[in-house]
């Protein structure tokens, strides 16, 4: 008979979409108040495979990934999504998003991140919340899986999420190491 395997905390990531006009401060201080410390932040990508979002938030858009100190449980996604949602609308300027603020999380094998669009490869997890595995970790390095975004599956953010995951390794270490 098999049962639940205590499942370990997992690090907390943010895909802050934003264009050239919009600094990441405010977003950012919305995050922290959210998910507390950012341990990790990526350098700044250019978000131009695809103009989904260019009527809406302009064009020039950037990514930015952010990975919080603070470990936390992978069953929050779906609150993870609502609060980045709300913070989203707060920032939102006649109705129109200066951000886009992508939810997920870290573990030692992939990346997910939280989504409210179904498809075929997302897991529906409640609250209008669907899980998307974006990148797995395979033979030492990153690969996306076929159904990924471009920008995931052309390596760029494969540096970064390496070392994303030497610190979410690190932090797991410092979690074991405390006393009870």
């Amino acid at each position: 008979m098999s049962v639940a395997d205590v499942h370990e905390p997992v690090l907390v990531m943010v895909s802050v979409l934003h264009g050239g006009r919009s600094s990441l401060g405010t977003a950012e201080d919305e995050l922290t108040g959210e998910f507390g410390p950012v341990g990790l932040r990526s350098e700044s990508f250019p978000f131009e495979l695809t103009g989904y979002y260019e009527r809406e938030m302009g064009g020039r858009l950037r990514r930015v990934w952010l990975a919080f100190e603070r470990l936390q449980g992978a069953d929050l996604l779906p609150a993870w999504k609502l609060a980045c949602s709300g913070i989203e609308e707060r920032l939102s300027v006649e109705g129109r998003r200066r951000y886009n603020l992508d939810p997920g999380y870290l573990d030692h094998g992939k990346l997910v991140l939280a989504s409210f669009k179904a498809a075929p490869d997302k897991i529906y997890m409640g609250g209008g919340v669907y899980a998307h595995t974006c990148l797995r970790y395979r033979f030492g390095g990153f690969c996306a899986p076929d159904h990924s975004f471009p920008d995931f599956a052309d390596g760029r953010f494969d540096a970064f999420m390496t070392e994303s995951r030497k610190f979410y390794s690190g932090r797991l270490r410092s979690l074991r190491s405390q006393p009870d």
